[in-house]
């Protein structure tokens, strides 16, 4: 009787994860600010990431002490020592200090849209059920691309499939990513949460490889 309500239980729980594995991708998990006083505010500057200039760059926009509903897109740069995290905010996209910056959950949950760009060779695409295109240097105007699915990766929460095809059929492509925290673009001193893994590009099936973040 004993065993038995053991292998009920593991049922149920097996049941339960893969359940919550076939969900639908959900907004990647929020932030909440910390280490800044009750009187205090948290600034979001503007191009820190081009000036390297902390107190030259503009103040665009504040946060409150207490807010726990800041969105990182995934892309960060190292300055003086300290890391710096794009963020939106209110509807204002800027930089914050990470270290006033810490995951509302510990539960890590997909982006629900991303922007992806890879090198050698070029290339970006928008994934997003609401519209995704593709584009590279040799297009004259992006892709249109129809999302087809979403699908988690077996027994991994950081790793997700996005499968899109253009409207004719004539190119699927298949977009692998996952979250590392540490992908480089290889052009700029920038890093991103996700890297990606492009199928599709080339006739032999031959990868493309490149890093991601979030649609602000």
């Amino acid at each position: 009787m004993f065993l038995e309500s053991i292998r009920h239980c593991r049922r149920i729980v097996s049941s339960g994860v893969l359940m919550a594995s076939l969900a639908a991708p959900a907004m990647a998990q929020p932030h909440s600010v910390q280490g800044v006083k009750a009187d205090d505010v948290l600034n979001i500057r503007e191009d820190i990431h081009h000036t390297r200039d902390v107190s030259g760059s503009p103040v665009v926009g504040t946060i409150p002490p207490d807010a726990d509903d800041v969105m990182v897109t995934g892309v960060s740069v190292d300055i003086g020592g300290a890391t710096w995290r794009e963020v939106a905010y209110n509807g204002t996209v800027g930089w914050v200090n990470a270290r006033y910056l810490k995951p509302t959950s510990t539960m890590l949950q997909a982006p629900e849209a991303l922007k992806c760009s890879g090198t050698e060779p070029f290339w970006s695409i928008t994934i997003d059920e609401a519209g995704s295109t593709y584009n590279s240097p040799e297009q004259e105007t992006p892709l249109t691309l129809d999302y087809l699915r979403f699908v988690p990766g077996l027994g991994r929460t950081d790793l997700w499939g996005h499968y899109l095809v253009s409207p004719d059929g004539i190119t699927p492509l298949t977009v692998i990513v996952r979250h590392t925290e540490a992908c480089t673009d290889g052009m700029s001193d920038l890093n991103f949460d996700y890297e990606a893994i492009l199928l599709g590009l080339s006739p032999d099936g031959a990868p493309a490889y490149g890093c991601c973040s979030m649609t602000p």
